[in-house]
């Protein structure tokens, strides 16, 4: 069994392990073909076992039963409220040019959950946005950079023109998200060896 295996699912990380588009996902499970609930904040959440079920039935290949080294995959986690910039950075990773390479994605909208998945996710790139509520952009670098399983993680702010960003950062993907931009920061590294952690 493969490891990193989230129990819940986003609409992005289950578009991502049925090689699928999230729309397409969201188009299922309003279908009603895919269990799914919603949080407070009205994000739809997906269930391992509900996911599994559903791809069983319709044949559909999951990542880890094709044996997938998830280590092997560059891991990014995006931070951020707004759906339009998750789907921008979503679609410049899924674009024809990399997806030869893949990308494991998870994505948060909060600073409690954006902790818990530096941790268990362990991500190679982390795109966060500096105006969310709630997050303190210097303690998060901090735990990722103190943590040797993500201490070479390159941490991207997002954030307006003019806006002013920490030092900290290693890139900044300004609004409106360019695919472009995006795939420059991720591109360089995918498939080297610091990525094989």
């Amino acid at each position: 069994m493969a490891k990193n295996i989230p129990d819940v699912f986003s609409t992005h990380s289950a578009a991502r392990f049925c090689r699928v588009t999230p729309m397409t996902i969201i188009r299922w499970i309003e279908e009603g073909r895919i269990k799914a609930y919603k949080t407070p904040g009205g994000h739809r959440r997906i269930m391992r076992a509900d996911l599994e079920h559903f791809c069983r039935r319709q044949g559909i290949p999951m990542q880890w039963e094709a044996r997938v080294d998830p280590d092997a995959t560059p891991r990014v986690l995006v931070v951020d409220d707004d759906s339009s910039v998750v789907d921008a950075i979503l679609d410049a990773l899924m674009d024809s040019s990399t997806k030869d390479e893949g990308f494991s994605v998870e994505h948060t909208d909060n600073a409690f959950d954006a902790g818990r998945l530096v941790t268990s996710f362990r991500p190679h790139f982390v795109f966060l946005d500096v105006d969310l509520p709630g997050v303190d952009a210097g303690r998060i670098i901090e735990a990722i950079r103190t943590d040797p399983a993500t201490a070479r993680a390159r941490v991207v702010a997002i954030a307006a023109e003019g806006v002013d960003v920490a030092a900290e950062f290693d890139d900044v993907l300004r609004h409106p998200i360019a695919q472009g931009a995006v795939r420059a920061i991720t591109g360089p590294v995918v498939g080297a060896e610091s990525l094989r952690r």
